[in-house]
């Protein structure tokens, strides 16, 4: 038997302005054997698999060839390979998953009943990851829930101040949501960072709080204001980096990327800061959200999805349908996208068998922002434009006008 929480339907209610929320989180004990709803194939014979596939993902495959007997190859050619598991929607040659009669009753799982070319792999929740001991001995006990609740000026004084402490420890004050904090005048033992942020993981979800203040509206005129937030976010990132994750306080990731860069174990004592960019109220033309729900609240991002290479072999079509499969309608394959992934899947069950995992599902059911999910191009242009404010060594105004164009193109909307 196993501890699972079986989460009810998203619904985004339409005047939610504090973030949304999966409302009416329930507790199930299911047993493993019981869990898929779908008849499938017995279990095929040994064979082999070719899988391109990220990294965060690729624990979801490796743990179906191992369950399975699959010879399994991992290829960074995309085009050579029979599944593919990506962090957002691939292009090329797919199949349309709901052409084949197993595979279009896995989709309705997912509530996909037509021309779908991939299968969602799930959600996990997406901000600024920090040790939650790092955190009590800099602020206190309530240190963490004070940075969850903080403004972006708040945020950002923290972080200055934070990089300044870490470079010559000495006492400090900071004011987190209203109230002051005092960093200690020298390291605690089990401080030992050296800078403020860790590279990213994942720089495309991030994108999701200013396109909600936007109320998804896709032009200029919208989106302007909430890029320019975001544009101060990933100065302040550049602005004061690690020299590497070990060395850093904060990572801004999928949970899912921590655990497949750390492990299980070693995510435990982490604790989610959401992912504050520079909004003010003129900013927001939605009214579905207000300021305070798009800083204090974290976002459920896409994980990412699962497609199949059409052009390849009639063997290879096959072994990467029982791959999908089993993932989508499978008691062990649900435990990989809950447990191993620690995703909530696209039928809304997610795995409380760790703190961290428990956490998620509580957080899932008390407020987050929507994942916006991105195709693979855009996906990397959006990178490609954080990562060209690297060294830069004063910031300017043109500068920012050029980060907003660039993500505004990589995202389609039409120029003004």
């Amino acid at each position: 038997m196993q501890n699972r929480k079986a989460a009810a339907a998203l619904v985004l209610p339409a005047l939610l302005l504090a973030g949304c929320s999966l409302a009416d989180v329930k507790t199930a004990v299911i047993p493993a054997e019981n869990t898929a709803t779908i008849e499938t194939a017995p279990t095929p014979a040994p064979q082999s698999l070719t899988v391109y596939a990220s990294a965060s993902l690729a624990p979801a495959v490796q743990a179906y060839a191992a369950a399975q007997g699959v010879t399994l190859t991992l290829t960074k050619d995309a085009a050579a390979a029979d599944l593919l598991l990506t962090d957002h929607a691939p292009g090329g040659s797919l199949l349309d998953v709901t052409s084949d009669t197993l595979l279009a009753a896995a989709a309705a799982r997912a509530d996909i009943t037509e021309n779908a070319t991939a299968l969602p792999l799930g959600r996990s929740l997406y901000g600024y990851w920090a040790n939650e001991q790092v955190l009590t001995a800099l602020l206190g006990a309530d240190g963490a829930a004070a940075l969850q609740s903080a403004s972006w000026e708040e945020w950002s004084d923290f972080v200055e101040t934070l990089s300044d402490w870490l470079a010559k420890p000495k006492a400090a004050t900071v004011t987190l949501n209203g109230k002051d904090y005092t960093l200690p005048e020298t390291k605690p033992d089990g401080v030992t960072a050296t800078g403020v942020f860790a590279a990213p993981a994942d720089r495309v979800s991030g994108y999701s709080a200013a396109i909600l203040a936007a109320d998804g509206t896709y032009t200029a005129d919208a989106l302007e204001g909430p890029l320019n937030g975001v544009y101060y976010a990933v100065a302040l990132e550049w602005d004061h980096m690690a020299d590497s994750d070990q060395n850093a306080v904060f990572r801004r990731a999928k949970l899912t990327d921590l655990l497949a860069d750390y492990g299980a174990d070693a995510c435990q004592g982490l604790t989610l800061i959401p992912f504050k960019c520079n909004l003010d109220e003129s900013d927001l033309t939605t009214e579905e959200y207000n300021l305070d729900g798009l800083l204090n609240y974290p976002v459920l991002a896409d994980v990412g999805c699962i497609a199949i290479n059409a052009d390849t072999s009639p063997e290879g079509l096959k072994a990467a349908k029982s791959a999908a499969l089993w993932l989508y309608s499978n008691g062990e394959g649900e435990d990989t996208l809950t447990e191993t992934l620690g995703a909530i899947t696209p039928w809304n069950t997610a795995s409380d068998a760790t703190t961290l995992g428990a956490m998620q599902v509580e957080q899932a059911g008390t407020g987050i922002l929507p994942g916006t999910a991105f195709d693979t191009a855009a996906a990397e242009a959006l990178t490609a434009n954080e990562l060209a404010l690297q060294g830069t060594e004063k910031r300017t105004r043109a500068e920012r006008t050029a980060f907003v164009q660039a993500a505004m193109s990589a995202m389609g909307v039409p120029e003004k």
